[in-house]
């Protein structure tokens, strides 16, 4: 559901007019995320076409059979199997896709975020199908670790850029995090599980540092992902979202 990318240094147009890279930056290193770059009309409707026309494969059944998207009905995919998450298998087969993966003034930004052109780059896109599952039921199927608060460490240093496709509230997946999180950890933090209790997160943290992420179709934001940040199930309305990971 991913795919690693290669480099490209011959884009000069870009989707993301009037952007002040310094700017956007210095918020990521402040708050651990920019919210606001977001992603034209036009891409937007050629990435949702291509979304649900694609095979999809479930994330803890990568060999089972693959659906589309017309074929799920509340997290239930035709031959009855549980789906709350299905990825396709190297989105930057579209077009629309490549262009943001490529686009410079993003690229731009995680160079000079990172310090130096990253390493790797990996593009995910996923369906969060909205359902009525049991969190019993979401731990089983290897969707509940994302809806527990948590930071990533697959990576001495990374950054996320994430595009919400559809439409994305409380309701339909939307994404929660805690600003300032990716800095000043105490050790309990650090050794041990990378999941916390929200509880734990909101008392070290403060409340008044967590956030909701919510937008229209192309909202888009970049983040670094040491930050403690989760998922919430969509219960009303599905969320497609296309992610772009930069790693050091």
């Amino acid at each position: 559901m991913d795919r690693h990318i290669p480099l490209q240094q011959n884009r000069t147009s870009t989707l993301f007019t009037h952007r002040d890279v310094g700017q956007i930056v210095k918020t990521i290193s402040e708050d651990a995320v920019f919210i606001g770059l977001n992603l034209p009309a036009h891409i937007v409707s050629e990435i949702d076409a291509f979304a649900r026309t694609e095979p999809l494969y479930t994330n803890f059944d990568p060999d089972g059979l693959p659906f589309r998207y017309s074929d799920v009905i509340r997290g239930k995919a035709p031959d009855g199997r549980s789906v709350p998450i299905a990825g396709i298998r190297d989105p930057t087969r579209c077009p629309a896709v490549q262009a943001v993966v490529d686009d410079p003034v993003l690229r731009s930004i995680v160079r000079t975020y990172l310090g130096h052109e990253p390493r790797e780059v990996m593009t995910i896109m996923n369906w969060s199908f909205a359902s009525d599952f049991s969190e019993d039921e979401r731990r089983r199927l290897r969707h509940q670790n994302v809806l527990d608060y948590h930071y990533d460490v697959g990576g001495y240093n990374f950054v996320y850029a994430s595009f919400y496709i559809t439409d994305t509230d409380r309701n339909s997946g939307a994404h929660v995090m805690m600003k300032r999180s990716h800095k000043h950890k105490p050790l309990r933090m650090l050794f041990g599980s990378a999941s916390a209790g929200e509880a734990s997160v909101r008392k070290q943290f403060g409340i008044e540092n967590e956030i909701m992420i919510e937008g229209k179709a192309g909202t888009g934001f970049v983040q670094d992902t040491s930050c403690y940040h989760r998922a919430t199930p969509p219960s009303h309305r599905d969320r497609l979202m296309l992610a772009v990971r930069f790693i050091n």
